[in-house]
């Protein structure tokens, strides 16, 4: 099995409710290709560095997961582009996932923000 991390941007008009949903999508396709979800971020809505599709901020999710097969990301990959909620992802390689939070949480939690795993301090 090969490891993998996912960002994907959702359109920031978009309720939470959807945005839960989409992640929950997203844990599902891995599923149907006997993938594993290892992590999970939520980085929550953010100002993006240029307009994309006309939107200036959007809702930031990643996960880190393990999957066999160019076929189970490209099965992925294909589903989100269908999806209208989300505006951009981007899938990399990688060699390992840590199961410790990302820069990009570990900066949020410095600032006094919410993690984005659900759990209070």
């Amino acid at each position: 099995m090969a490891f993998y991390e996912l960002t994907y941007i959702i359109r920031p008009d978009v309720p939470t409710t959807q945005v839960e949903t989409i992640a929950g999508k997203v844990a599902d396709l891995v599923k149907k290709h006997k993938g594993k979800l290892i992590k999970t971020e939520q980085w929550g809505l953010r100002t993006l560095a240029y307009p994309i599709k006309k939107h200036k901020k959007g809702y930031y999710s990643m996960v880190g997961l393990s999957l066999s097969g160019q076929e189970a990301i490209n099965d992925i990959e294909y589903q989100l582009k269908l999806a209208d909620d989300v505006i951009r992802f981007m899938t990399i390689k990688v060699e390992d996932v840590s199961k410790e939070p990302s820069a990009m949480l570990k900066a949020k939690n410095r600032m006094g923000e919410d993690d984005g795993t659900g759990l209070s301090a």
